[in-house]
């Protein structure tokens, strides 16, 4: 454990965006001035950093980092969490926040947002790095970003010694977002000098450089036995929960919608995967999860269909002006539940209930809690061990035959909460087809898209449904135009509830085609 106290600062948030490159300790760069217009050379840098992780790297697993970096602006140093963006640019984004303050003071932020990932893991210095930084600031009229040449040397950590060159082009922001094509023209020429020097590009942060890469929880050669398509979906899921757990934890009070539903897609899905697996699964250990799954994602399920529903209202342009006033008052209520419902959300995630859950997640991907062989077998083989290739059709088709029945049961004329049913059932298909997919092939996928239509179909007939019930109990307690606006969207979600009930049979003839079940049946 490090002598550290905790610092209560408030941070500074931003959105890194740069291009890295790899370069020869022994190459020059190009002369950029000709390509951008001018180039103002900044003051020569001796920068100290060290990143901090657990021991067995649970940030680094989710591609954060966590530094402290001495030698900029600021006198004692700056404490910088990066967090990965999911983004198609070709520049590596990441959620950048930074507090000031000495190496011996973490900020208390830090253990609070990362509570999910740490738990009872504890930080500790990892690597240490000096990097003599050469800087550039290119200009074209208005600053496009700053190129940094770092020659780093590892001074403590596993490759103490190693020393590597790094170039990294930082883009001011708005610099190629705003699609202006002298700015896109300037950078591309930019890049092409580097790579012409011999910079080649690459995505690896300086502290994956110093530690020698990514260290997998778990190497697998693919999925051989039923164990490893177990192992594969925790990790999966674990990992997304994870992921958007700390941007829940970033505005507890007003968590972003793709977080929660992230979150909750995750819960779901984990737990629907669990449940097809049961056969190969402790079944105290399975309990216990599945329970605590449920439990938190009902939680996050509060929240979301509150967004469902936000969404379902502001589908269709308002017909009338007073139309617009009522919604805009009906917006106001949502808005107020989801801060209360927020709320809970953010109680839930600090409880110990969700964290043991967590820690319970981590360490089945370490070991898995299968089940162990019946006493009636000869042979001691552990059903986990099995073939994947060869159980797992016989595994989906459980969930295939349920859905069956369901549709069944429901006969032609199915009620919204028999309609609910099968869509829920339908996710399950398509869950346990999707996990089925790396072994099986294209056979599962195929399976998993048409069920996916299925579930999409139905999903927002229950959407509407929901959103009826809602409207009509908020309605009467509305305002005069309030209630106007529910009425008209009352009549909105029967319409669509008509629409889909027509549309759901014959997509539901489509997922039970031969080509869609052969292959589990």
């Amino acid at each position: 454990m490090l002598g550290i106290t905790y610092l209560m600062t408030a941070p500074t948030a931003s959105l890194e965006r740069e291009l890295k490159f790899a370069l020869d300790l022994r190459a020059s760069l190009p002369d950029l001035e000709p390509l951008v217009g001018a180039v103002i050379r900044l003051p020569d840098q001796l920068l100290h950093t060290t990143y901090f992780d657990t021991s067995d790297m649970r940030l680094w697993q989710r591609r954060i980092t966590l530094r402290h970096r001495s030698g900029e602006d600021t006198e004692e140093g700056t404490w910088t969490l990066k967090l990965p963006v999911e983004s198609a640019a070709t520049t590596l984004e990441r959620t950048e926040l930074s507090w000031p303050g000495p190496k011996k003071d973490v900020p208390a932020e830090v253990p609070t947002l990362l509570r999910g990932i740490l738990r009872q893991g504890r930080l500790q210095e990892v690597v240490q790095l000096e990097s003599m930084r050469r800087r550039v600031l290119l200009c074209d009229g208005p600053p496009l970003g700053e190129l940094d040449d770092d020659v780093v040397t590892v001074l403590r950590g596993a490759r103490k010694g190693f020393t590597f060159r790094q170039v990294e082009l930082e883009l001011e922001d708005g610099v190629d977002r705003s699609h202006a094509k002298s700015d896109a023209r300037v950078i591309t020429s930019v890049l092409k000098a580097l790579r012409k020097a011999g910079a080649h590009p690459e995505d690896e942060p300086k502290f994956a450089k110093s530690i020698g890469g990514l260290r997998s929880e778990r190497e697998t050669g693919g999925d051989k036995s039923v164990e490893d398509v177990v192992h594969r979906c925790i990790v999966n899921s674990l990992g997304r929960l994870l992921d958007h757990d700390i941007r829940l934890r970033l505005s507890p009070s007003e968590p972003p919608q793709e977080a929660v539903h992230q979150a909750r897609v995750a819960t779901r899905r984990l737990r629907s995967d669990l449940r097809t697996f049961a056969s190969v699964l402790d079944p105290v250990w399975l309990r216990h999860v599945t329970n605590d799954l449920q439990w938190i994602g009902t939680v996050l399920g509060s929240v979301r269909d509150v967004d469902v529903l936000e969404q379902r209202l502001s589908l269709s342009d308002p017909s009338e002006p007073l139309e617009r006033v009522g919604r805009e008052e009906l917006s106001a209520r949502l808005s107020w539940q989801r801060r209360d419902l927020s709320r809970h959300l953010g109680e839930a995630l600090d409880t110990d209930r969700y964290l043991q859950l967590l820690g319970r997640l981590h360490a089945a991907v370490h070991a898995l809690p299968v089940r162990p062989p019946p006493k009636s077998s000869h042979s001691g083989s552990r059903p986990a061990a099995e073939p994947a290739a060869a159980v797992l059709p016989k595994l989906v088709r459980t969930p295939w035959i349920d859905l069956q029945k369901k549709v069944k049961k429901a006969g032609r004329h199915p009620s919204d909460r028999q309609l609910h049913r099968i869509r829920i059932r339908a996710k399950r298909l398509r869950y346990a087809a999707e996990a089925a997919q790396p072994t099986v092939g294209r056979r599962a996928r195929r399976t998993a898209k048409a069920a996916e239509r299925l579930q999409t179909i139905l999903g927002e007939h229950h959407d509407a449904v929901e959103a009826e019930r809602w409207l009509r109990r908020e309605g009467p307690n509305a305002s005069a135009v309030g209630g106007f606006a529910a009425g008209l969207l009352t009549a909105r979600q029967q319409r669509d509830q008509r629409r889909l009930r027509r549309r759901w049979r014959s997509v539901w003839k489509s997922l039970g085609a031969r080509k869609n079940t052969a292959w589990f049946r």
